[in-house]
């Protein structure tokens, strides 16, 4: 299969602004629930466009994958968008994983992980209040 790596060709800034919307559709807050200001400067810049704040009420460094199956992660956003694609797409790991130059077995267990978050709250199965 012919490989395209897009990572070089994506906005990074864009692929930000779509996982924000995609992790955090109330928008980004802190792990105790505490809304981020809007005026709110950056606590760590390191990582840009992946930014770490300092929550003002708690005191508690977070950035857009605190709390979510992203964190921890050292990819970047790029990465991700392309992953996410990918899995959605049904493109094999060992494809997937040559493709974006990272680690297959990472990129399994990752894999699975997003696979059972979209069982667990797309299941038809899934019990529904009513």
């Amino acid at each position: 299969m012919l490989q395209f790596p897009l990572d070089d060709l994506l906005d990074e800034q864009a692929c930000y602004d779509f996982l924000l919307g995609v992790l955090h559709p109330e928008g980004l807050h802190c792990p105790q629930g505490h809304p981020l200001r809007a005026a709110q400067g950056a606590h760590d810049r390191h990582r840009a466009p992946i930014l770490d704040y300092r929550c003002r009420t708690c005191g508690a460094v977070f950035n857009l994958f605190t709390g979510t199956l992203w964190a921890k992660s050292r990819y970047r956003c790029s990465t991700i968008v392309q992953i996410l694609r990918g899995v959605a797409q049904g493109v094999p790991t060992q494809h997937l994983a040559e493709e974006l130059g990272v680690d297959r077995g990472t990129l399994l267990a990752r894999r699975h992980r997003i696979q059972g978050v979209v069982a667990e709250h797309l299941s038809p199965l899934r019990a529904t209040s009513r």
